[in-house]
């Protein structure tokens, strides 16, 4: 009897989807945009931390804004992923930093490292927000999304030093 492998998609094929995509992205657009994106992350987390509350509020019809308020069961994770991954697009899209020119035979290899760190750091984040008892669903049922939990400190810092140790080779524009 042969048995048929399942064709329901996991998390895990999920989350290597999108680090494939980041890295792609990354040598579409280069150093200086993945770098964009990876800043906009800490933007897109002050953001929710900041803002998140408000907006639950707003949708709750707890608060109005010019005389209008919104009467919803918005859950507060559904806010603050939808709120982070609209900051990390339009911030990603929009800005425009210029570092230090490319010549280093290490650019490559740098900007699938920042690709990767930028991918793992959104996927994480989103993770993050997402209800515990979602969380430990996704958990129990693949071998590598519980990696955005178990580290998410590191997925945090590593970029920044990651930032640290590659700018020290060249003067930052």
């Amino acid at each position: 009897m042969i048995e048929v492998a399942p064709t329901v998609p996991t998390w895990d094929l999920f989350l290597g989807i999108i680090v494939a995509i980041t890295v792609l992205y990354g040598f579409m657009m280069q150093r200086e945009k993945i770098i964009t994106a990876m800043l906009a992350c800490y933007m897109g987390m002050v953001v929710v931390n900041t803002w998140a509350e408000p907006i639950k509020s707003f949708f709750e019809g707890k608060t109005t804004i010019a005389n209008t308020w919104i009467q919803s069961d918005a859950s507060p994770s559904t806010i603050k992923i939808i709120l982070f991954l609209i900051i990390v697009g339009l911030v990603a899209a929009k800005a425009d930093i210029a570092l230090g020119k490319e010549s280093s035979m290490f650019a490559p290899i740098e900007t699938i490292l920042y690709s990767f760190i930028t991918a793992i750091l959104i996927a994480a984040t989103v993770f993050n927000y997402m209800p515990p008892g979602t969380q430990d669903q996704i958990i129990a049922s693949t071998r590598f999304v519980h990696y955005l939990k178990d580290f998410y400190t590191f997925w945090l810092i590593a970029p920044i030093a990651m930032i640290i140790f590659t700018s020290s080779r060249r003067r930052i524009v």
